[in-house]
């Protein structure tokens, strides 16, 4: 049986975006709530997310990936609210929202879908929420007030910044927790945009 790897398309973010997640983590913390919370440095927004592509296929999947963004240039991206999943009730998924007001962010990401679709163990169904998530819930321990504090940062400004690529990870999962190594990075370069 061939080697699969464990592979998904990310926007990776500027330290101060991460800093902002940090500081939001804190004030979340503060709370209570059983989360196990993201690493910041582990934040990341996907794209897509492809699962178990056999070793010898990493190839085609970032030629695929490079043609669907060929067409897109930077994205100037804003970090705003916050939620979670669901929506009603105790939370699973701590979120925080990406705002991209031109609408190309929801077109890349359909663009690269589409075309690395055949090397995904599932195609999602849902319509592409863009978010960064924080924690996710590991019991209803603390859920209410936590809901409450998630509730209270929804309407939330956080910093700008500009995606001038995107990457396909290679994911590894053991008990410490992920690693994410870049397997290639995508420049976002047609001035254009699309």
């Amino acid at each position: 049986m061939a080697e699969t790897v464990r592979t998904f398309i990310a926007i990776e973010l500027p330290p101060h975006v991460r800093q902002f997640l940090a500081d939001c983590q804190q004030r979340l913390k503060r709370a209570g709530g059983d989360v196990r919370w993201v690493r910041p440095d582990l934040v990341h927004l996907t794209l897509a997310f492809l699962g178990g592509v056999p070793a010898d296929m990493l190839a085609d999947v970032e030629a695929a990936a490079r043609q669907a963004a060929a067409g897109f240039g930077p994205l100037s991206l804003r970090v705003q609210g916050a939620g979670r999943f669901p929506p009603r009730g105790l939370p699973r998924v701590i979120w925080i929202g990406i705002d991209e007001l031109s609408g190309r962010l929801a077109e890349l990401q359909k663009a690269l879908a589409a075309a690395t679709a055949a090397f995904a163990e599932k195609v999602e169904g849902r319509a592409y929420a863009a978010h960064l998530t924080l924690g996710r819930v590991r019991s209803p321990r603390g859920g209410r007030d936590l809901s409450g504090a998630v509730d209270a940062m929804s309407g939330q400004t956080g910093p700008t910044f500009e995606a001038r690529e995107v990457t396909i990870f290679k994911s590894d999962l053991s008990p410490q927790g992920p690693a994410y190594t870049a397997l290639a990075r995508i420049a976002l370069a047609h001035g254009g945009g699309n």
